[in-house]
């Protein structure tokens, strides 16, 4: 299995067995319901962290900013992550900004509240628990990706698992809310870079040369290729 596609199917089996409709009907009773219109502003960076968000729908934004005003995206998190959980870690004031790339709907839950869940509830507690294993494996992933890979490689794998996550989306297409900008700061890389690479992949067919964005299972070629090169 492709390394993109690994890190979205870390004990996906078990997963799936796992009674998420149940610990997401605690989790919607335990907060407050919250609509938020594509583009909004969740929080911002250096406010105040007193709440965990879970994303019944939609796409959110996980990005960080230097002093120096550049930017990095940390994560895209769809339907059932959360987000906004190192409040839970004693962070007083967050590390991160977050945004709706698409129209979501949230669930924003206290600190104290989500603490006591965690303490008492052994089924949200395993669920949390699972998905920042699931999210740590990612995030370790990422990392490696952006110290000995290509920005062609980092490309593709991010098209890739944005892909994967359309797939797995009930409504909105994900691929459609992420522009050339978000995706240089995805890779670490610039806008123009990004539209160069994106026209080399449409001549190659992997990716839709019209209209909205669309991605060939033959970009994963990209990362064979270059897994087939260091190897040599």
């Amino acid at each position: 299995m492709p390394s993109a596609a690994r890190a979205q199917s870390v004990s996906k089996s078990a997963w799936a067995q796992f009674p998420a409709s149940s610990v997401v009907a605690r989790l919607a009773s335990a907060g407050d319901a919250v609509d938020v219109e594509r583009n909004t502003l969740i929080y911002r960076q250096a406010h105040r962290a007193d709440r965990v968000f879970y994303v019944e729908a939609g796409l959110v934004k996980i990005d960080n900013a230097s002093p120096e005003g550049r930017h990095a995206v940390i994560a895209l998190l769809g339907a059932g992550a959360f987000f906004g959980e190192s409040c839970l870690a004693g962070y007083g004031a967050r590390k991160t900004s977050a945004r709706a790339l698409a129209d979501s709907r949230l669930v924003s839950i206290r600190k104290s509240t989500m603490r006591g869940l965690l303490r008492s509830d052994f089924d949200v507690s395993r669920y949390f628990t699972e998905y920042m294993i699931r999210r740590l494996a990612r995030a370790e992933e990422d990392l490696i990706d952006l110290r000995v890979n290509s920005v062609e490689r980092r490309l593709a794998r991010a098209l890739l698992v944005l892909a994967s996550m359309d797939e797995e989306a009930r409504s909105q297409p994900v691929l459609a809310a992420v522009n050339q900008q978000t995706l240089a700061e995805i890779v670490g890389s610039t806008r123009p870079r990004i539209n160069l690479l994106l026209s080399k992949f449409r001549r190659r067919g992997y990716v839709s040369g019209k209209g909205p964005l669309k991605v060939s299972s033959s970009l994963v070629n990209v990362l064979l290729r270059d897994k087939a090169v260091r190897g040599a």
